[in-house]
């Protein structure tokens, strides 16, 4: 009799478990590649949302020359506090570009971004309609003051003013935080706006 030559079973164990780590690390491959797609798409918004409440600063800067006031008026509010949300519906009058600073830090309902209902502006994001339904994104600018120090130029954090210093210009900070999945983002744009008129 003749003996014929086949699989056996330490053969068929070894070969299900090579098919199957190949398995897993392909789906790992495509479920962490979605992730990061996600993650993207939620730091594209957030870089976007920073960018725009830097732009909204500089439209107050930019009317206030214009206008023929300090060119920092509206961008600092009484007491030394800097931290504020934009006051913007949406429509191009640069007058009607406003922040509010009674907003110290993200606890505050007045830094969510709300996704507008509005027909006139429908899909605009908003912090200052609370009809609007939120999104996952809290944005809060904050106003540093830029003074011209004897060592240099020094900026100035929230209670802090120049004192006898002259001041040169306002360091905006846009922060930008969001929440996906039980995890927390955030992230952070600088730019500095001098009187340069």
């Amino acid at each position: 009799m003749k003996l014929t030559k086949g699989q056996t079973l330490i053969e068929l164990l070894i070969a299900t478990a090579v098919i199957s780590t190949g398995l897993f690390a392909s789906a790992t491959l495509v479920f962490s590649n979605l992730k990061l797609s996600d993650r993207d798409s939620d730091e594209v918004v957030a870089v976007n949302l920073a960018r725009e409440g830097i732009e909204l600063a500089k439209q107050v800067r930019d009317y206030n020359w214009l206008a023929g006031y300090e060119f920092d008026d509206g961008l600092y509010a009484a007491g030394n506090d800097y931290s504020a949300t934009p006051l913007w519906d949406g429509k191009l009058s640069t007058a009607d570009v406003a922040f509010d600073f009674s907003t110290a830090d993200f606890s505050s309902d007045k830094t969510i971004i709300r996704r507008s209902t509005s027909n006139e502006t429908p899909d605009f994001f908003t912090q200052n309609d609370a009809s609007a339904d939120p999104t996952v994104w809290r944005r809060l600018i904050i106003f540093h003051p830029i003074c011209n120090d004897p060592a240099g130029l020094s900026y100035k954090n929230d209670g802090e003013d120049c004192g006898t210093q002259a001041k040169l210009g306002i360091r905006v900070e846009s922060r930008v935080a969001w929440g996906r999945k039980g995890q927390d983002f955030s992230f952070v744009l600088y730019e500095d706006l001098f009187d340069w008129r």
